[in-house]
């Protein structure tokens, strides 16, 4: 399993109205006029169009991605239009007063942006409390109040890199990375102006020339840092502020040095061009292009390009159709529909009880272009303008802003609070039923005589089972690193130990190994790395692996099972891993669904030249899930998902056997190696024809594919019995 990022777009949230200081008439030139400069027109043409542009595709994209695979880029737009309307409002103040009134800044900002995302962010909590199955409230309403308080982007990075958060799916909130980014820049951004106003007093030097010099330099190194973390951690490339710094950058270094210049045939070339960027970007680009990087240049400098060339005049200028109605009316309402769009993609589904159909997604549209225009008409608007509010100062503004957010967040806190109280119950009922024999995995044994061994009892509980992982999964190495850092079981008066090794699926054997260890009086110890099989090869791949991944495992494994070998306490050794994930890089850089036989044993053989009983686990079978009713649509989903949306008495998430049960490279290699053995316990989870979700009132998986705690401890009598024969056959 892994993690994978989505693109998400974002809506632009300042003003077009630009403020210009007064100045004395000056004489009328004769002769031709160059355009009037944006301004003293007041009003940003292009910049509307560019909004109306960028809200489109953002739009279109989550609704209709295969139709505008690059449709994410709109963030990138908004990004350069705020750093340029942002940052001229503030050069503007600093020339005017030579200080930023920090705390009216901040409030205006908070009056103009806080009331629509609350709105939104409390509609989106209600409707997950009314629609959504419980097992999706804990990221739900987690992502919500973080988005409250604008750490969303923080968020998504830390999960995309969190094996442990791989199962996530698409929250109402997600797409709030892009104001919690923009709110960031709204933070920091004056501070560094300033910064650089009291560096220029200081040196004696021009303010211009010294912000220059300052936002210049935040812009290259932000950029700098865009480009590795591109190839080198893509999740922090894509929503961690860093990253994004320097697209706001474009657009202040644009209102810092640049001017609309050049006459208006020069003018509306540029202006296509930069339209024509963006276009090719939002339609050129996909998922899989490597994002931000270089790959964001187009649309930024695109943007870049509308705004320095303004508003041409002409017959064929972009600037007509940017003051058509319709798209000047899309500009007006584009924060609110950005903020509307996402959480009726998401949540729509749950309400009707079903994926969406083409008529949901035009109604999508429409209702995200009514809402919008409502929640400025009713919301925006009137706080924006709100005399009360500018006269009673910043103060009152900064209270009742941390009082709304201060509710949201104490909404979800308590709808998880609530989740919790019931996921502690489910597991108190299952330590109660632990080791009898019709709970779990024993149920699957005839010789118990346990009836209705699938039914959904109230055993059954999806929510517990999400939250039920396997302690092994929180002994795993993440990633690119390489350090052996085992977990250890101790059993009073051992005198030898079992090692279990591998990746997450050999991680979620922890409890039924530590069950084997108390009921023999032997030590275990763990050593894991998520996406990693204990191989010592680099020539494997898994899908969006870190490129840097897999000699990082190699690496890993090498020091593992040379680690293990020299430990004289170890007698034996469990492996296992998830067969259908990891692809052998073969001959030519073909991809092989079989390892070589001779790599699983090179790897493996210093265990048993050490003397070592080398074990291997037959990966357990794998269920993709699918929502029985449908409401998550045709897709993958977590087993207790699944369960969460279906009343059926009997497992509803139960699939054939044939598909369920993948092959095993590892199982497969160690025939012919003398000293290592295999160890099948595909029956307790499968019968002759069908692999079950729901075993003896216990939920088998806490994603789709690795045991919950209470099944793997569940296993421990069947994995014990196998191993006491094995050795067995070893005194033989």
């Amino acid at each position: 399993m892994s993690a994978t990022l989505d693109h998400t777009g974002r809506a632009g949230v300042e003003d077009t109205t630009v403020l210009a200081q007064p100045t004395p008439p000056v004489p009328r030139p004769r002769g031709p006029q160059p355009p009037a400069r944006p301004a003293e027109r007041g009003v940003r043409v292009e910049i509307q169009g560019l909004r109306a542009l960028a809200m489109a595709l953002v739009v279109l994209y989550h609704v209709t991605p295969l139709r505008v695979p690059g449709g994410y880029v709109g963030v990138d737009v908004f990004f350069v239009v705020s750093g340029f309307l942002i940052s001229g409002h503030l050069l503007r103040e600093v020339e005017r007063t030579g200080r930023i009134r920090l705390g009216r800044f901040w409030a205006r900002r908070a009056r103009r942006l806080l009331p629509a995302a609350l709105l939104v962010l409390l509609t989106s909590a209600v409707v997950t409390f009314l629609f959504v199955p419980t097992t999706l409230w804990a990221q739900f309403l987690r992502e919500i109040g973080g988005s409250a308080l604008y750490v969303e982007n923080w968020l998504l990075a830390g999960d995309a890199v969190n094996y442990l958060a791989a199962a996530n799916v698409a929250s109402p909130a997600q797409h709030y990375w892009s104001l919690s980014t923009e709110e960031q820049f709204y933070l920091v951004w004056p501070l560094l102006v300033l910064a650089a106003v009291w560096l220029a007093a200081r040196l004696s030097r021009g303010r211009r020339a010294v912000l220059a010099a300052v936002l210049g330099t935040v812009t290259v190194a932000s950029f700098g840092y865009s480009l590795w973390a591109t190839t080198h951690s893509v999740s922090y490339a894509y929503f961690a502020t860093p990253a994004r710094a320097w697209e706001f950058g474009a657009g202040a270094l644009l209102a810092l040095l640049s001017t609309t210049t050049g006459r208006d045939g020069l003018r509306r070339l540029v202006s296509w061009a930069g339209f024509g960027a963006i276009a090719y970007a939002a339609f050129g680009y996909s998922h899989d292009t490597p994002f931000p990087g270089t790959a964001a240049l187009l649309p930024v400098l695109g943007t870049v390009a509308v705004i320095w060339a303004g508003s041409p005049r002409g017959d064929w200028s972009p600037t007509r159709i940017a003051e058509f109605g319709p798209v000047r009316f899309l500009g007006d309402v584009s924060y609110s529909a950005y903020l509307w769009h996402w959480p009726l993609v998401v949540l729509l589904p749950f309400v009707l009880g079903h994926p969406l159909g083409t008529v949901s997604k035009i109604g999508i549209v429409a209702a995200t272009v009514a809402a919008a225009w409502l929640t400025k008409v009713l919301v925006e608007d009137p706080v924006r303008t709100n005399r009360f509010l500018d006269r009673r100062g910043s103060g009152t503004t900064y209270l009742l802003t941390a009082v709304a957010t201060g509710a949201l967040v104490a909404t979800t806190a308590s709808g998880s609070w609530h989740l919790q109280s019931q996921v502690d119950g489910a597991r108190a009922a299952s330590v109660a039923l632990a080791g009898t024999p019709c709970f779990g995995a024993p149920a699957m044994d005839p010789a118990n005589g346990c009836s209705d061994v699938h039914a959904v009892t109230d055993t059954v509980n999806p929510l517990f089972a999400k939250d039920d992982l396997s302690a092994g999964m929180f002994c795993l190495t993440n990633d690119t690193s390489t350090e052996v850092a085992p977990c250890r079981h101790e059993v009073t008066g051992a005198t030898s130990e079992v090692a279990l090794i591998g990746d997450s699926h050999a991680a979620s054997w922890w409890e039924a190994v530590q069950g084997l260890a108390d009921d023999q009086g032997v030590d275990a110890s763990l050593y894991v790395h998520s996406g990693c099989p204990a191989l010592a090869t680099a020539s494997f791949t898994g899908p969006n692996m870190n490129p840097a991944q897999p000699a990082a495992c190699a690496e890993w494994g090498r020091d593992v099972i040379a680690t293990v070998a020299a430990d004289p306490a170890v007698t034996t050794v469990f492996t296992s891993y998830r067969s259908d994930v990891y692809k052998f890089v073969g001959p030519e850089g073909r991809l092989l669904n079989q390892w070589p036989a001779e790599v699983v044993q090179d790897a493996l053989r210093p265990l048993v030249d050490a003397g070592k009983q080398v074990v291997v686990l037959r990966a357990v079978p794998t269920t993709n899930g699918v929502s029985p009713d449908g409401v998550l649509g045709n897709q993958e989903v977590p087993v207790p998902d699944c369960l969460a949306t279906t009343d059926a008495g009997t497992d509803p998430c139960a699939g054939p056997r044939d598909l369920r049960v993948t092959p095993d490279s590892i199982a497969d290699g160690v025939q012919d190696l003398p000293g290592a053995s295999v160890v099948d316990l595909t029956d307790s989870f499968c019968d002759a024809d069908t692999c079950h979700a729901v075993v003896g009132g216990a939920v088998v998986y806490w994603d789709g594919s690795h045991l919950t705690s209470t099944f793997s401890r569940s296993l421990a009598p069947a994995l014990t019995e196998a191993w006491l024969d094995l050795q067995d056959g070893r005194d033989r």
